[in-house]
């Protein structure tokens, strides 16, 4: 047990000394970035900072959206029709019933008839994140069917919301008490799968005990439409909806509670970056004074600390891994909207925060999606005709495999072995806790595959790009929605990364 202290107390001294390498980067990066920005009048709705209060939140309403100048008269090229094919797939079999997104598992390999569909449990981040690639598609295109899709999804993510009965408490699926998405013991689960037989959801199910990643990617899309769909009814929705959510949180501490009361299972408590993230949404969208106020409580600089803490990724790297696809998500709705309501000394110090603290041995990882928010949000600076991540962009979209995104066998090569990674397996083979603790840890790759040599999985963008082996077998009838290569693919389209030719 003594053994045990000492590797707790090691653990502990290698985070401080991480926390105060990235602090200490973070300060001398901001002061770099305040003297290049000095000359720019554009980065928000602050003319002079040295003028402003410590909590300074720009006037309500701002706005911060792409111009629509996209060429679509091009003949689309190989990423597009590889888009085109995902939307159509998707619209045909991945959102049945209300509009969520679920994985499907067809009677036989010509994928004809469905016989169960998969992945309820994760469908609200899964929505909510195909929600936003709509909007983009929407913006870029103006394609009706992109519009009609956006607005099907958020009458979804508002079903998801009030299904429950406790208000601002979000379900992980809504669905009909169908044999093919209902499980079958779900009236015995009472915990986390809900049947109802009464009120306007009369026939319905949902399943609970949701975490903060669910709600991460509800936010993450009611914001993106609300800004890129032009539809009041569907915007009221938004408003309506995001205001009910925050105000529970609020009332709460933050806290995810269930309809019993009492908190949720699974990761229930809101960490301090998505406080400030979502309380920007829910003043951005409904101008409340009270969503202002949370903001200017967590810009303060005497927070900052704090919010550094709550950034920490350095075991994302090696456990959890789908923790990178939720801090990414985060920034890229903070920092889209900070750069227009906070004064230019709190964004760079956020977008210093997901340079040094969020993007970081995810960058160049073969991930389009991070690499989308990196190129669009974070501190890039495009290097034409030489530009490693435009070109690595390009690289992993087009190495990604065209739909129907079925579960694949994969092997990956040899590589050469992360030696951090070996000292940690053996660790945690050591204490066992410490996977309770971090989760589990598996030797990895110093360096990250190529996406032809990633593992099958429903969203592979939050799945390690290190990892050495797979378990997933072939399995053509088993398909997966694709919502990851549409978020990567027209996110870069909407900023401009991308043209539709390519």
């Amino acid at each position: 047990m003594k053994g045990f202290k000492y590797i707790l107390i090691i653990l502990a001294a290698l985070l401080a000394i991480l926390v105060f390498s990235c602090s200490t980067k973070s300060s001398h990066s901001e002061a770099d970035d305040d003297t290049d920005d000095d000359a720019q009048t554009d980065d928000d709705a602050a003319a002079d900072d040295d003028t402003l209060p410590d909590d300074y939140v720009a006037p309500w309403p701002q706005s911060n959206v792409e111009v629509a100048d996209y060429d679509e008269s091009l003949e689309p090229g190989p990423l597009r029709l590889k888009a085109e094919a995902y939307d159509a797939w998707h619209e045909r079999w991945h959102r049945p019933y209300y509009g969520s997104s679920l994985e499907v598992l067809f009677t036989d390999d010509t994928r004809t008839e469905v016989q169960v569909y998969g992945g309820s449990g994760d469908s609200c981040i899964w929505t909510g994140t195909h929600l936003v690639s709509q909007a983009f598609r929407y913006h870029i295109t103006r394609d009706p069917q992109a519009k009609a899709n956006a607005i099907t999804v958020v009458h979804a993510l508002d079903g998801h919301l009030h299904i429950t009965g406790r208000p601002g408490f979000i379900a992980r699926y809504r669905g009909p008490q169908d044999p093919k998405v209902m499980p079958s013991n779900c009236a015995e689960d009472v915990d986390y799968c809900h049947i109802v037989n009464d009120g306007p959801y009369a026939g319905d199910f949902w399943k609970g005990d949701t975490s903060r990643d669910q709600y991460t990617g509800w936010f993450f899309g009611m914001c993106t439409a609300y800004d890129l769909v032009d539809d009041e009814d569907m915007r009221d929705m938004i408003r309506s909806d995001v205001a009910e959510v925050l105000d529970e949180l609020i009332n709460n501490g933050w806290w995810i509670v269930d309809i019993d009361g009492e908190h949720t299972g699974p990761a229930p408590k809101i960490i301090p970056v998505q406080q400030l993230n979502w309380s920007l949404i829910g003043y951005h969208v409904t101008g409340e004074e009270r969503f202002k106020e949370q903001v200017q409580n967590w810009i303060r600089n005497d927070k900052r600390s704090v919010l550094e803490a709550s950034c920490i990724n350095f075991m994302n790297r090696y456990a959890q891994y789908y923790g990178n696809n939720l801090g990414h998500q985060n920034f890229y709705s903070l920092l889209r909207l900070a750069k227009v309501y906070l004064s230019k000394n709190d964004y760079e110090f956020l977008r210093t925060l997901f340079d040094t603290q969020q993007h970081t041995f995810t960058r160049l990882s073969h991930n389009a999606f991070y690499n989308a928010i990196h190129m669009s949000q974070g501190k890039y600076t495009p290097y034409p005709g030489n530009d490693e991540y435009q070109f690595q962009l390009k690289q992993d979209l087009t190495d990604f495999r065209p739909a129907p995104n079925y579960q694949y066998a994969m092997a990956p090569p040899p590589s050469e072995i992360d030696q951090v990674s070996v000292w940690l397996y053996d660790l945690w083979q050591q204490y066992p806790i410490l996977a309770d603790i971090f989760g589990d840890v598996d030797v990895q790759a110093k360096n990250a595959y190529r996406v032809i040599y990633q593992c099958s999985t429903g969203f592979l963008w939050q799945r390690n790009p290190f990892a050495i082996s797979c378990g997933a077998t072939e399995m053509p009838r088993m398909v997966n929605p694709g919502v990851d290569y549409l978020v990567a693919y027209w996110m870069a389209s909407y900023h401009k990364l991308l043209k539709k030719d390519q």
